[in-house]
């Protein structure tokens, strides 16, 4: 095959094509804008009710009943009447969103007054003061001779009361409510302690006591051995006179 049929049988294969494609345009565009005057004549009566539907012959015969009822059921019939409902429904919406906007103020305001626990700042040193001296007690317990049960009890109160004192400082209540519980708490402490401290006193009592009953123990026996040595020594005193008479 030589250059030059090579060169005219490229140009007919790209004349070829592009006839076909002008041919395909043109086609496309034929179907595309192909008016058809009973399928606008419905979409004219379904959204807007004016027009008329055509072929008169085909609706009187298969759709008679719409044909009757298409211009009063139309879409912007529709459309208008619900404008006219939303329009009557603004002030309510209106009403409604400033009523959340409002709520929103005061839940944001509940919000920051329940996660920050502002009271704890005025209470702090009450409440661990008090806790301070609770525990400075429960420690003394077998120091004055109380029982190791004794002081795991004490001591299971005071861990109770220091967790409770931390949910509070955790927990999505108010601050109003935050010092409340930490004044209960506080006299609750307090209360605890003047108990314990009766208890301390009993058991110090206790303790003196014993100590003065084991003094008294020892000072009564060596009372006693004194007064049978002096005894002794009387008889043997005795005893030696007499024979010195002899």
């Amino acid at each position: 095959m030589t250059i030059h049929k090579y060169m005219n049988m490229k140009r007919h294969l790209i004349t070829t094509a592009l006839a076909m494609v002008s041919f395909l345009t043109v086609t496309a565009q034929s179907v595309t804008y192909n008016h058809d005057e009973s399928v606008m004549n419905q979409v004219t009566v379904q959204e807007t009710g004016s027009g008329s539907l055509t072929p008169d012959l085909y609706y009187d015969v298969l759709h008679k009943s719409y044909r009757n009822s298409a211009s009063e059921t139309n879409k912007l019939s529709y459309r208008t009447m619900t404008a006219a409902y939303m329009k009557l429904q603004e002030p309510y919406a209106e009403r409604i969103d400033s009523d959340l906007v409002k709520r929103a103020k005061v839940e944001a305001a509940n919000l920051l007054d329940r996660e920050v626990d502002a009271v704890w700042l005025v209470e702090k040193a009450k409440v661990n003061g008090a806790l301070g001296h609770f525990k400075d007690h429960i420690e003394e317990i077998t120091l004055v001779g109380g029982s190791y049960k004794t002081y795991e009890n004490w001591k299971e109160i005071y861990d109770m009361i220091v967790s409770g004192v931390q949910y509070i400082q955790g927990g999505y209540i108010p601050n109003s409510e935050r010092q409340t519980q930490y004044m209960q708490i506080c006299k609750d402490v307090k209360a605890r302690d003047a108990l314990l401290l009766r208890q301390l006193r009993i058991l110090k009592e206790r303790r003196s006591l014993s100590w003065s009953s084991r003094k008294l123990q020892r000072t009564d026996g060596l009372v006693r051995n004194s007064s049978l040595n002096s005894l002794t020594r009387w008889k043997m005193a005795a005893v030696q006179a007499i024979h010195n008479r002899r």
